[in-house]
């Protein structure tokens, strides 16, 4: 008896503290690309938030002047608070004006862009009025000029104010420097970053503050074992937890976290998750295996490092679109980057030239199951779905109807012309003059968030056939697609119809308006307003050949190009196929009479 308590006593407090300390089921990811990691002259920042205040993710606005009255981070006394600099930011449903906006992830007019992922850990403002990640965020999101600014004001919050009552991970990324910001209430570290870098909800730089994790995990971040384990043996990284080697046998292991956890099979070759730990066989057999063993964390970053690094010198938005939606599947049952429901995700882009009007975001209610959706800073308005949070509820239903990566293909397919447009339309807007650019920007900007609710409106309701067909006709461009959607409508049904013309309409309507604004030849809109007319009339086929016809007159009135015309791919394929047979049947004709001189 004397033996057995202590023991029960030890076991009971260890559990006590594992599970305090252990992390949720979800969490907020970050990736920085900056200087020459990225394809162009722009620093990147992609962050996907699984919210802490869970609910539907929108786009808010809040414009230079704007005031609000916050409390001070220990006394509660309330303050009046200015904007000064514009910001676009995404928040929760609620969360934004009149409220107090608390934006997960923000992007100012200076082309600063801002994201976060909470740190577990002990170091916070135990007041009733302690800030959250989200006021943090604001505070310097309103204000500063420059990434250093930036990380200055964030830096106060802890070492004058304390205000910290949830640690964090921050990142700052503007048009020349890059920093990731770890702090708490008490301790705070700042790092650059040149090129690449990765986090999620952990601490790494502050890991000697936390001493939990040391006393329980392991005594560093990087601390990792590899070596022969021999049954009932158990591995540890220099501090109290570890993992136990259950079973040997020729094809793999069991083990589990000790002093306690579930049994985990792994088989020889692969790896797994045990608790804090990645456990990776090298080898098995006998009584004895090869382990190595490390905080998993450590191993996540590593193999998403891993991934971002072999697109290193060329990475692009479309890259960390891509990335922002990777499953445990894909990372060998590591946390995705794409987990359950209630999430967002923003691509922030910030140019080194222009930033005060052309940084942007690609923004998603869900990536899993949404289209990334542009919005510039100059932008004057938002598409109202994204303010709303209908653009969220119908990325919700798409995820319920066709699960994880049930409609990723047919989102990507849109991206890829939305991005291809957005570099022509931002092209256009620099030439527009001071004066026209935020019009151009905005028209094509609202549009395309038009369009991106309308096509994920088609995906909800198509057949799997259909459905596929509507996302097959969006490529390359807008002139391809519209032709495209002409084509595909004669196998649609009249309500999949209805609402692709209303997608012709707006593309349409975009570069009708951009074209007016740029050259102040407003003739295509004459034919936009005839097509708007046939719709509501319910002739759809006539209608869509108006739409096709207004953005043909637009682009001429841009670029200069009266020829051609929009036609869709299978129509180009006919061409050709026209072309080549009229060429092989002269061939024929010339061989004969040769041969027939001869």
């Amino acid at each position: 008896v004397v033996y057995y308590y202590p023991v029960m006593k030890r076991v009971l407090v260890l559990l006590a503290v594992f599970l305090f300390v252990a992390p949720g089921a979800t969490a907020c990811k970050d990736i920085i690309a900056a200087g020459d990691a990225t394809a162009g002259d722009y620093n990147l920042l992609l962050k996907v938030r699984d919210p802490s205040r869970p609910g539907l993710q929108v786009l808010t606005m809040v414009n230079e002047s704007y005031r609000y009255t916050y409390h001070t981070p220990w006394l509660g006394r309330d303050m009046t608070f200015t904007t000064d600099q514009k910001y676009v930011g995404v928040a929760t449903e609620g969360d934004v004006p009149p409220n107090v906006v608390k934006p997960g992830m923000a992007l100012s007019q200076a082309g600063i862009a801002y994201g976060d992922a909470d740190l577990p850990s002990y170091w916070r403002n135990p007041s009733p009025n302690a800030w959250d990640d989200f006021d943090w965020i604001r505070y310097a999101c309103q204000t500063a000029t420059t990434e250093q600014q930036a990380v200055d004001m964030l830096v106060r919050a802890v070492e004058d104010m304390h205000a910290p009552g949830v640690p964090e991970n921050l990142f700052v990324v503007g048009p020349s420097e890059a920093y990731i910001i770890e702090g708490t209430a008490v301790h705070y570290s700042v790092q650059e970053v040149h090129g690449v870098a990765v986090r999620s909800n952990y601490p790494k730089q502050l890991w000697d503050s936390m001493i939990l994790k040391r006393l329980f995990v392991s005594p560093t971040f990087d601390s990792s074992y590899e070596g022969d384990v021999r049954r009932g043996r158990t591995v540890r990284l220099g501090s109290l937890l570890g993992v136990r080697l259950l079973s040997v046998d020729d094809s793999g292991v069991t083990v589990r976290q000790t002093p306690f956890g579930d049994r985990i099979d792994i088989a020889e070759g692969d790896g797994a998750t045990v608790g804090f730990f990645r456990v990776n066989v090298i080898d098995a057999g006998g009584s004895t295996a090869r382990l190595h063993v490390r905080y998993r964390y450590a191993a996540w970053e590593e193999e998403i490092s891993r991934r971002v690094q072999t697109r290193y010198g060329d990475i692009t938005p479309h890259d960390m679109m891509a990335w922002s939606r990777l499953h445990s599947d894909d990372l060998q049952g590591m946390r995705g980057m794409c987990e359950d429901s209630e999430k967002g995700a923003m691509v922030y882009k910030i140019p080194r030239q222009g930033y005060e009007t052309l940084s942007m975001g690609w923004f998603a209610p869900d990536q899993c199951s949404a289209i990334y959706v542009p919005v510039h800073i100059a932008d004057t308005a938002i598409y109202d779905a994204y303010r709303s949070g209908s653009a969220a509820q119908l990325a919700a239903q798409l995820l319920q109807r066709y699960g994880h990566g049930g409609v990723t293909d047919a989102c990507h397919r849109v991206e890829c012309v939305f991005l291809r447009e957005n570099d022509a339309v931002e092209t256009l807007a620099g030439e527009a003059g001071n004066d026209a650019v935020a019009d151009v920007l905005t028209t094509s900007d609202v549009e395309m968030q038009r369009q991106a609710y309308l096509m994920q409106n088609a995906f909800l309701i198509a057949e799997a056939d259909e459905r596929d067909a509507v996302a097959g006709a969006w490529n390359t461009s807008y002139a391809v697609t519209l032709g495209n959607l002409r084509t595909v409508m004669r196998q649609t049904s009249s309500d999949v119809d209805a609402i692709l013309v209303d997608v012709a309409a707006s593309i349409a309507r975009a570069r009708s308006g951009i074209a007016a604004t740029v050259t102040g030849d407003d003739d295509a809109w004459d034919r936009y307003r005839e097509g708007k007319t046939l719709a509501g009339a319910g002739s759809y086929s006539d209608a869509m050949q108006h739409f096709i016809e207004a953005y043909d007159e637009a682009q001429a009135a841009l670029y200069g190009d009266h020829g051609g015309g929009t036609v869709s791919e299978t129509e180009r394929r006919n061409d050709l196929a026209a072309v080549a047979i009229g060429v092989i049947l002269a061939c024929i004709v010339l061989l004969v009479v040769v041969r027939r001189r001869w």
